[in-house]
């Protein structure tokens, strides 16, 4: 009773100082009861059972109807919150659920000119309701971030015991997933992604960009920028030989295995930070939906409230599926209309990506900004999230196609929305916005070529070897599995419920969607067997950079060695014209690069004929250098041809976007910050920029890090990163 109390109260001070942002209040009220009247017209007419007796006025009716559900809605719908708040979200949900069916069921005591003749029909007109008003409020683009109940559920938030109050700055970094610092720059230009672009034209915020050196890909990169190490992730997925084992980042036990080879302790996150929806926690005290993570019981959504916020309004989970369903409806079309048209490049879009494409471009995205406003109303110091919406789009429909640029306006729109939610936080914050990468476009090597780089490999090798290949698209579910897979964790009825409808896809704890099993099963197969019972071969797809293991031969295999054993193989593998340029080392020489017309020797600083590494442009000797001091770098480092004219690749897997390797905007990254935070040091490579983001904290917020924010600042860099030196 207390709480349900506490909860009134709380109530009332809302509805006394409720300001909406986005116009005046009366302009807000008047769409928003138009919107609730046809809503409720549109109830009416969907559902049988629910009808207006003869010689109602309609409208009228249609009013009086919309005005007594705000009222019920206002009065007694606080009592469902705060009666089962602290239950679960399934009772949160059930008990909405019981609300919208009782408030139909009293509607015609209210509104004598009504007819609703039972509960099923009571319960369909209350779905019908919500439904309409949720299309409509699309429609009319009726913002929800600022609403009443939102105001309300922040409220609430911000009522917790763990708030930290203070006047000293917070830090909220945005990473937009796949996102190129030429292509955001364009898009400014072209009057799209408004929010983003009035903080560049505005003169607050300074749009940067950063070189993200070999492998472009967001273990590699997200490594560098949450911990400042990313050493020994020379791609998505990869092998080891000396345990046999392939890693794949985005899977829980290796992507916890390699958290721990990484972190000093002195993460982004490590002094109270949070973590949304990442591969690692930057050392974070709370993190949701991080990959790392997941089996760490004191951490994910079990120990965040948003799940009762989100529940909190009776229309939030039915938006969420409508507009899942209208995702789904929408990328059949642009999928259907690529083909019309004859755009080229494409590719296959069908199940099960559509539903991948719904998850992280409307519900993830909702709860991944949800989760971030829950944490600025905690006072986290500092909070890093993922939106990986266009990256997931730009994979399938290309970079910088029209759905593409669609998701990235979301995603400005969710930034907007942190920014709002920012003024009321207890503390003040600054952004940085950030991407792990770009993407660069181009039909595939498959589609090229009619085979995969395995299979040429293997043909090279005399047709008789076994091979083990992996293309398949694991990166589009991870994000997906995270968040489901964290909530079969939670506890009470509601991670009862999901273990429940996810025991088939669930192993150890972890959910499992996507087509990667028979991958898995292999990896499995081969993982801690002994060199001679391993493959001959094993081809492993990140974009355009395939990574070629030889396990039966130990240590990484020489170009002499392949020589001796596959004789002609490399040489015939460069002149591939899928192939642009092929990592290597040697005996003689040190690391190479060879390529169709040239050899370019790292180590001796030399090029022989025409370069290979040279058409990539950028720092592509130097990615090359990076990727050659990896651990577990493959035996042989293929990567695609690049065509400059239209700056495209030929990715090894079946994504027509793709980032892993180098040509065109893969590797241009960007950057955006506060004006007056001036950059220290050149920007090469992820963990440049956590260097950079760490010093701006320190300096302009006085921000520490490590536990208790014992680490010592960083120092001022004394010069540019070095390359390699030539050998004597």
């Amino acid at each position: 009773m207390r709480r349900l109390i506490d909860f009134y109260k709380l109530q009332i001070h809302v509805m006394r100082t409720w300001r909406p942002s986005s116009g005046s209040r009366v302009r807000r009220i008047l769409a928003t009861l138009i919107v609730s009247v046809l809503s409720f017209g549109g109830a009416v007419f969907l559902t049988p059972g629910v009808d207006l007796k003869s010689g109602a006025g309609p409208f009228a009716t249609a009013l009086l109807a919309a005005i007594v559900l705000a009222v019920l809605n206002v009065a007694v719908r606080p009592v469902f919150i705060g009666a089962f708040a602290g239950v679960s979200v399934i009772a949160v949900a059930i008990a909405t659920l019981v609300f919208q069916v009782v408030s139909f069921l009293i509607l015609p005591v209210f509104v004598h000119e009504l007819v609703v003749t039972g509960v099923i029909a009571a319960l369909v007109a209350s779905f019908m309701y919500a439904i309409v008003n949720t299309i409509l409020t699309a429609l009319f683009s009726i913002s929800s971030d600022d609403s009443y109940f939102a105001t309300l559920v922040q409220q609430v938030s911000a009522r917790q015991a763990d708030v930290v109050r203070t006047d000293k700055p917070g830090l909220v970094v945005v990473q937009i997933d796949g996102l190129a610092q030429p292509i955001l720059a364009r898009q400014v230009r072209a009057g799209r992604v408004p929010h983003l672009s009035g903080w560049v034209r505005s003169g607050r915020y300074h749009l940067n960009g950063w070189e993200a050196l070999l492998p472009p890909t967001t273990p590699a990169s997200q490594a560098g920028l949450l911990h400042g190490n990313n050493d020994g992730i020379p791609a998505f997925r990869w092998y080891e030989k000396e345990t046999g084992r392939t890693m794949v980042a985005n899977h829980p036990e290796d992507a916890a295995e390699v958290a721990t080879r990484i972190s000093n302790g002195e993460g982004l996150l490590s002094n109270d930070g949070a973590s949304v929806g990442n591969l690692f926690s930057g050392d974070a005290v709370r993190s949701y939906i991080t990959m790392a993570t997941i089996k760490d019981k004191a951490q994910g959504l079990g120990q965040s409230k948003t799940f009762f916020s989100f529940f909190a309004s009776p229309y939030n989970y039915l938006s969420t599926i409508v507009r899942s369903g209208a995702e789904v409806f929408k990328e059949y079309v642009q999928a259907r209309r690529q083909v019309r048209a004859g755009i080229v490049p494409r590719m296959h879009r069908g199940m099960p990506y559509p539903v991948a494409r719904a998850a992280t471009n409307v519900a993830l995205r909702d709860l991944s900004t949800s989760l971030v406003i829950e944490e600025m109303y905690r006072g986290a110091p500092v909070i890093y999230v993922d939106y990986t919406d266009y990256d997931e789009i730009a994979h399938h429909s290309g970079p910088e196609r029209g759905e593409t640029f669609d998701a990235l306006d979301g995603v400005d729109r969710a930034i907007a929305t942190l920014e709002k939610a920012a003024g009321s936080a207890p503390r003040p914050y600054r952004f940085i916005v950030v991407s792990d990468h770009g993407q660069t476009l181009g039909a595939t090597f498959l589609q090229r070529y009619g085979k995969t780089l395995g299979d040429v490999v293997r043909e090279l090798m005399g047709g008789e070897a076994s091979v083990q290949e992996a293309t398949a698209r694991v990166e589009e579910w991870g994000q997906t599995n995270a968040f489901l897979s964290e909530v079969t964790q939670v506890k009470g009825v509601t991670g009862g419920i999901a273990r429940r409808a996810l025991r088939s896809q669930t192993e150890d704890g972890v959910v499992e969607l996507g087509p990667a099993g028979e991958e898995e099963a292999e990896d499995k197969r081969v993982e801690g067997a002994a060199p001679e019972e391993r493959p001959d071969l094993i081809a492993i797809a990140s974009g355009n950079l395939g990574l070629v293991y030889f396990p039966q031969m130990p240590g990484r295999v020489t170009v002499e060695q392949l020589a001796e054993k596959y004789p002609g193989l490399v040489d015939a593998l460069a002149g591939h014209p899928g192939v642009g340029a092929i990592l290597v080392s040697s005996e003689a020489h040190g690391s190479i690069v060879v390529g169709r017309a040239g050899i370019h020797y790292l180590d001796e600083g030399r090029v022989e004929g025409d370069d290979p590494v040279g058409q990539y442009g950028g720092r592509s000797r130097e990615a090359f250098i990076r990727l050659d001091g990896m651990d577990h770098v493959p035996d042989l480092s293929v990567i695609s041809l690049y065509d400059p004219e239209f700056e495209e690749v030929a990715a090894f897997e079946e994504l027509i976007g793709s980032h892993g390797g180098l040509g065109g905007a893969q590797t241009q990254a960007l950057l955006l910050h506060p004006t007056e935070w001036e950059v220290d040091e050149e920007l090469v490579g992820a963990p440049a920029v956590y260097r950079q983001i760490r010093r701006w904290a320190e300096r302009h917020l006085d921000l520490r890090f490590g536990k208790d924010g014992t680490a010592p600042p960083l120092p001022m860099p004394e010069r540019a990163p070095a390359e390699r030196s030539p050998a004597a």
